[in-house]
């Protein structure tokens, strides 16, 4: 259990999210006009040509009612009901059995265990006619009223955005869990910055966080100098680099099902990258405290655009004015992904388009087609904040042969080039009266710079 909150605590702040939860799907069915909701929790899938599984991933809505990974089990759903949880497993030689700890959700449910998935379903009761159905796998689906219905998955998705207490104390807790990754491996880059590997400071990352790769809520992004300006940056280099420049980790945990996504930018001390570095991390600070119920998203990523015009200006990388830069469109070039997005059972978070209960989206911004979160902002959202700073080869290379060529100091530019870029990311939470940065606090207890 963390550290921070007692059993009681959990107990409570857990019992009320299941009263919430229940009331939703409640509703969802009457919208929906069927009797109850069946979850899968997903299945495991063996890898091609061989007998052993891809790691499994725990469907979201699921680990939502519980915090159990475990394939091959199903939630039934019925208004006024007590949830019942069926697990299927083998009983063979070869696995370990599932254990259900008593812990402070077990009592909540009504409890089965089979040994086949066709077992399973008729556990689920018959008729199934009119119960609706959520999962990833189709064969256990067969014979329900629906199948991941567009408009009951809009109705879910729409009120996933607002988080429960419990579900903040979770991120919460995973943002702790990061945090203690991210003092690790600054730690150790900082003491022996030229023996450090991409793989090595990964592994670092899950050593001190104690969880697995396959634990993760995403592929850590640990990219040391030019490959900081690659967004997704998968590779993780086994061999140190012959000379540290900067560092990005972007890197986050998992706590009872529930993400943190946390993002830190380190330099080798080149004066310009180290400003830039301080300039963006100002800029991130008052992004995040622009993230205040009521505000648009939309709005907000325009303003970290305006904002980065300010900081390419004042650093001489752009010589065309702030003004100029932003209504030109050089920012996107500098960023070309959003500002942030929801963040909860999946890192990206479901819904971030819906602004009804119906299938209807706001899309992302023709100017800022990446952009993961097109709402209003209210009590209870989880966002990410996210701006960058990047130097990519691939956008800046037509710029530097347009007509807008002279609007960049190329000099400067291509000093920073192998310095990949700077991302700087918090958990943030909205509430009535202003944000609440869940990130910081855990990185400045653990350390983090």
């Amino acid at each position: 259990m963390p550290e921070q909150l007692s059993l009681d605590s959990w107990v409570e702040l857990y019992s009320n999210h299941l009263e919430e939860w229940s009331r939703r799907f409640t509703k969802a069915c009457d919208a929906c006009k069927v009797d109850g909701i069946i979850v899968f929790s997903g299945a495991e899938k063996q890898r091609f040509r061989d007998d052993s599984d891809y790691p499994f991933f725990v469907e979201p809505y699921f680990k939502a009612w519980l915090p159990l990974s475990s394939p091959n089990s199903a939630l039934k759903i019925l208004p006024g009901e007590t949830p019942l949880l069926v697990c299927a497993q083998k009983i063979d030689f070869w696995h370990a059995p599932l254990e259900i700890p008593v812990d402070f959700w077990t009592h909540h449910f009504e409890i089965r265990f089979v040994e086949s998935m066709a077992l399973l379903l008729g556990e689920l009761g018959n008729p199934i006619a009119n119960l609706a159905a959520i999962g990833e796998d189709a064969n256990v689906s067969m014979g329900f009223s629906s199948v991941n219905d567009a408009k009951l998955l809009a109705y879910l998705d729409f009120y996933r955005a607002f988080k429960t207490p419990y579900e903040v104390a979770c991120i919460e807790e995973s943002n702790r869990i990061s945090a203690t990754g991210h003092a690790a491996v600054q730690t150790a880059l900082m003491e022996e910055p030229c023996r450090r590997s991409e793989f090595g400071l990964n592994q670092i990352y899950c050593g001190a966080t104690q969880q697995r790769e396959a634990d993760l809520p995403y592929q850590n992004i640990v990219a040391l100098n030019e490959h900081a300006s690659i967004l997704h940056y998968q590779n993780m280099d086994r061999t140190p680099p012959e000379e540290f420049r900067s560092f990005l980790l972007d890197a986050g945990a998992e706590f009872n099902g529930y993400a943190s996504d946390v993002t830190r930018t380190y330099s080798s001390g080149l004066e310009l990258f180290d400003a830039l570095i301080s300039s963006m991390d100002t800029v991130q600070k008052r992004l995040c405290a622009g993230a205040q119920s009521g505000v648009s998203f939309v709005s907000l990523n325009d303003f970290a655009h305006r904002l980065l015009a300010d900081v390419l200006e004042e650093h001489e990388i752009i010589n065309c004015g702030a003004e100029n830069g932003y209504s030109l469109g050089i920012t996107k070039i500098f960023l070309p992904h959003g500002l942030g997005h929801l963040l909860g059972l999946q890192v990206h978070d479901a819904g971030g388009y819906l602004n009804t209960l119906e299938e209807i989206g706001i899309p992302p911004p023709d100017e800022h087609p990446f952009l993961r979160l097109t709402r209003t902002l209210e009590p209870g959202f989880v966002v990410t904040i996210e701006p960058g700073l990047y130097f990519i080869p691939s956008l800046l290379e037509p710029l530097r042969s347009s007509s807008m060529e002279n609007l960049i100091n190329w000099d400067r530019v291509d000093t920073l080039i192998p310095y990949g870029g700077i991302r700087i990311e918090d958990d943030i939470l909205v509430t009535a009266a202003a944000s609440r940065n869940l990130s910081r606090p855990a990185l400045l207890q653990s350390g983090v710079l």
